[in-house]
């Protein structure tokens, strides 16, 4: 099954289906499913958009925890590990799609143009996740498949 990792907390927002577009500067042929995995790190470069109080806001909305508390909350974030199965079903250029988008989903992505908006369905989310090192761009995760159970 190809795989797709993702810094924390954008894969777990995925996985918990608060974030159904994950934005790219690549494109793929590819569509199917696709197991989102969360990197081992986050890197000192990660987007500022991160940083911003709409994102704070609404990431601590979602993890259901005071502003204050987000940092730690990402902390805890399960790392390292393949999140759930999702459908690769389209991808567009981010001019296409970000004026109908709500709020929230352009605030946990990046719309500028010259990206990619991948359009994700939820399959199953994998409880507990399952540990897995991952790689980048698109890479073959050799796991049984979890999509049949």
């Amino acid at each position: 099954m190809k795989a797709l990792t993702l810094w924390q907390p954008w894969a777990s927002l995925v996985a918990l289906g608060e974030k159904r577009i994950e934005t790219r500067c690549w494109s793929t042929k590819y569509r199917g499913h696709l197991a989102i995995h969360a990197a081992a790190k986050t890197p000192a470069f990660l987007g500022a958009s991160r940083h911003t109080e709409q994102f704070i806001a609404e990431l601590a909305d979602v993890l259901n925890v005071r502003i204050s508390a987000v940092p730690c909350a990402v902390a805890e974030l399960p790392r390292s590990a393949v999140l759930c199965i999702v459908e690769l079903c389209s991808i567009e250029e981010t001019t296409r799609c970000r004026e109908i988008l709500c709020e929230r989903e352009r605030i946990f992505g990046n719309y500028e143009d010259g990206r990619y908006a991948w359009a994700l369905e939820m399959v199953e989310k994998l409880e507990p996740p399952i540990p897995a090192k991952g790689n980048r761009l698109l890479w073959n995760w050799n796991e049984v498949s979890v999509v049949s159970r």
